[in-house]
């Protein structure tokens, strides 16, 4: 539309709130969103707040478009849902900041097994909404699962609130839940990555480092199974 400027492509996805009465939902909805995250990170059209940032908003009582300004982005995902049983339930909407107004919304409600499906749908309609140019490559690049293992993903949701806190009491934490995300899948490439990076983390704040060794021991794993991977590319650059 010539009349108006475009707006830049930038998105922040706020953290979600868990609707269940259940508090260890709530890791499983933020792995949904990280997740989701992920693959809009993946997509060069887009330019996409990370978790860590977005983060402290968790609590925050600011207005969507106070968040926007502080974030300096366009576009902002705001979402809820809890997990029952073996059904998982998502309201998700996009919101223009300028107007405040949704821009698009859905409810989700699938089967635990169809998680994957459902991430890439989110995202893929995410992009749509904000008119984002999506390349074939990076569309198979989203389309790609971190594993085939449901448990093992189990796993990998539960660590990634602990591993995101970066507190040692944390990190601890998500290299327990990792370790076990590879137990049930060997060639968890991000699993391996991430207790490269959580090693790295616990190091950062040692005068004598303790886990040169283990940092290069993960990230060689990460990145025999994820050669391509940004997260597995990552934990080797920082050993």
């Amino acid at each position: 539309n010539s009349n108006t400027e475009e707006l830049e492509k930038s998105i922040a996805v706020l953290p979600f709130k868990n609707e269940s009465n259940d508090s260890t939902n709530v890791y499983f909805v933020n792995g949904l969103m990280e997740s989701t995250l992920s693959k809009l990170q993946k997509i060069n059209d887009l330019k996409v707040i990370s978790r860590t940032t977005s983060e402290k908003y968790r609590q925050s009582k600011k207005s969507i478009p106070e968040i926007a300004e502080e974030l300096e982005v366009n576009y902002l995902v705001e979402g809820s849902g809890q997990k029952v049983g073996d059904m998982v339930l998502l309201n998700i909407q996009l919101i223009e900041a300028v107007s405040d107004k949704p821009i698009w919304s859905d409810q989700y409600k699938r089967k635990f097994e169809d998680i994957f499906e459902l991430q890439n749908e989110i995202a893929q309609e995410i992009s749509i909404a904000i008119k984002a140019f999506v390349t074939p490559q990076e569309l198979e690049n989203i389309q790609k699962k971190l594993t085939e293992n449901l448990q093992a993903y189990e796993y990998y949701l539960q660590a990634l609130d602990p591993y995101y806190s970066r507190t040692s009491e944390g990190l601890n934490a998500a290299i327990a839940l990792f370790q076990k995300a590879i137990k049930e899948d060997e060639q968890f490439a991000e699993a391996y990555a991430n207790i490269a990076i959580s090693y790295y983390f616990l190091d950062m704040f040692q005068s004598e480092k303790q886990y040169t060794e283990e940092i290069n021991r993960y990230s060689d794993q990460a990145l025999l199974y994820g050669s391509k991977s940004d997260v597995c590319l990552t934990s080797k650059a920082l050993y």
